[in-house]
Parts: structure tokens; sequence; C-alpha cells
């Protein structure tokens, strides 16, 4: 399965916050829309962007549990998965 949830602080990772077009390109491969190594088309990105904020509205009924500014889930996975 390609995204596990990590209880990790996003702002403390040297790495940072991982390209969501990469992730939904790895999807992508994972389901046979486009083989390893093949550009992603703007209408699956499209698409992708769209589940993205259908999911983050789900999670804005929940607030985001370290968030004292009164961050929801929902802002987390638009800020984790916002393509660029």
């Amino acid at each position: 399965m390609l995204y596990t949830y990590v209880n990790e602080d996003e702002d403390k990772d040297p790495v940072g916050p991982r390209d969501a077009l990469e992730l939904f390109k790895q999807a992508a491969v994972e389901v046979g829309l486009i083989r390893a190594g093949d550009p992603l088309d703007q209408n699956v990105v499209d698409f992708a962007k769209l589940v993205v904020e259908m999911c983050a509205s789900i999670g804005d009924n929940y607030m985001q549990p370290e968030s004292a500014d009164g961050i929801t889930v929902g802002d987390r996975i638009r800020g984790d998965l916002q393509a660029r």
C-alpha cells in the first residue's frame, strides 16, 4: 500500500514534506494507470487534486490534535498533498 499514516512532526523532518505530484504518480503506477517513468496526464492530476479536496473536507470536521491555532485535519491533508 502506498500511503501509511505515521505520527511524526513534518516541521521537524529534515527531508521535508513529500512531493504530491510524485505521490500521485506512484499511485497511478500502483493501480496501472501509467507505467513507471511515464508522465501524469493533467486530467489525472486534476482528478487526484479533487480526491484530496474531498478527503480534506471530511477532515475539516476534526481539529489537528497538536494544533493550538485551530488547524483542522483537513488543513493538514491539503498542506501535505497540495500539488503545484
